[in-house]
């Protein structure tokens, strides 16, 4: 099923024109990362929701719940860091802006021509 998250993000990423082959190790982080979301949120909807938990002194939020928590920061970290959300795209664009500007010493040798 992950394999489906990297097809997935990759023809994103292809779409936007942030596709590089370096990515493709981030790209199956985050598939997996994103699998292992929908399991258990999957999971956590076949228990009816069970938010909490019963212990000894009351009740504490479910493991569950954390770990969905845990993994929806991770995921959406991957997917801006990919340019996959409003932010990190506009970082990827930032850098790229960066990277294409003219380099210094070309600017002088140009104004040294006239």
């Amino acid at each position: 099923m992950a394999k489906n998250y990297t097809l997935a993000l990759r023809k994103s990423m292809k779409q936007l024109g942030t596709y590089r082959p370096e990515y493709e190790s981030a790209i199956a982080i985050a598939a997996q990362l994103m699998e292992q979301y929908d399991t258990l949120t999957f999971a956590f909807e076949e228990s009816g929701w069970a938010y909490e938990t019963s212990t000894a002194t009351g009740t504490k939020k479910a493991p569950i719940v954390t770990t969905l928590e845990s993994l929806r920061k991770d995921v959406l970290a991957y997917l801006s860091a990919l340019g996959l959300t409003p932010a990190g795209a506009k970082k990827l664009d930032a850098a790229a802006t960066a990277k294409v500007q003219e380099d210094p010493l070309i600017a002088a040798l140009k104004n040294l021509g006239g």
